[in-house]
C-alpha cells in the first residue's frame, strides 16, 4: 500500500525560501531543546523530593530560566508562521487587497515593537549589573541573551513576512 499523497501546494502561495525553512527548523529545534530541558529539570526536582538526599537548588532556577528561554526562542517561529496570537476579525470581512495591506501593516508593527524590545534587551545584556542568579551564579545579563536572540529573529521574520506572500489559510473546520 502506498503512502497517502501530499496535497499539491496552491499556485497562489509559493513555498518559503530555503533559508527561511532552515531558520524555522533551527528555531523549532531550539524550542524543543528548552522544552526537554524544563521537563527533565522538573522531573529531577520531583524525584529529589522522594529521595533521602539533599536537593539541588539550581534545578529549579534553571527550569524557570528555561521556561522563559523557551518562550522567547519560539517567538520568531510563531511570527514567521503566523501562529502567534492574532485577531482574525479582518480575515472574515476583508477582500484580498485589504487583507494583504493588514498583513504587511501587522508585520511591520510587530517588527517595530520588536526593535524597541531589542534596544531594551541590549541594555540589559550589556549593562553593568553586578547581580547574578542565586544558585547558579550566572551573571544576570547573560540570562537575557536568549530573549535578545529570539526578539532579533522575530523582527527578522516579521520583516521577511511583510515582503513574502502570506502563509496559506487553513480551512475552517465548521
Amino acid at each position: 500500500m502506498s503512502p497517502p499523497a501530499k496535497p499539491a501546494p496552491s499556485a497562489a502561495t509559493p513555498p518559503r525560501p530555503t533559508p527561511v525553512r532552515w531558520l524555522e527548523r533551527a528555531e523549532l529545534a531550539t524550542g524543543a531543546f528548552f522544552l526537554v530541558l524544563v521537563f527533565v529539570l522538573m522531573l529531577v526536582q520531583a524525584v529529589q523530593r522522594h529521595l533521602p538526599v539533599e536537593g539541588w537548588v539550581w534545578t529549579g532556577e534553571l527550569a524557570r530560566l528555561g521556561l522563559v528561554w523557551l518562550a522567547f526562542s519560539l517567538v520568531g517561529y510563531l511570527v514567521g508562521r503566523d501562529e502567534h496570537l492574532t485577531l482574525k476579525l479582518v480575515d472574515m470581512v476583508a477582500g484580498p487587497r485589504l487583507l494583504r495591506a493588514v498583513w504587511v501593516f501587522a508585520n511591520l508593527t510587530v517588527a517595530a515593537i520588536g526593535v524597541l524590545l531589542i534596544v531594551e534587551a541590549v541594555s540589559l545584556v550589556f549593562g553593568d549589573s553586578p547581580l547574578s542568579t542565586p544558585a547558579l551564579e550566572i551573571p544576570v545579563g547573560w540570562t537575557y541573551l536568549v530573549p535578545l536572540a529570539g526578539l532579533a529573529l522575530a523582527v527578522l521574520r516579521a520583516v521577511v513576512n511583510a515582503f513574502l506572500p502570506a502563509p496559506p489559510k487553513e480551512e475552517d473546520p465548521r
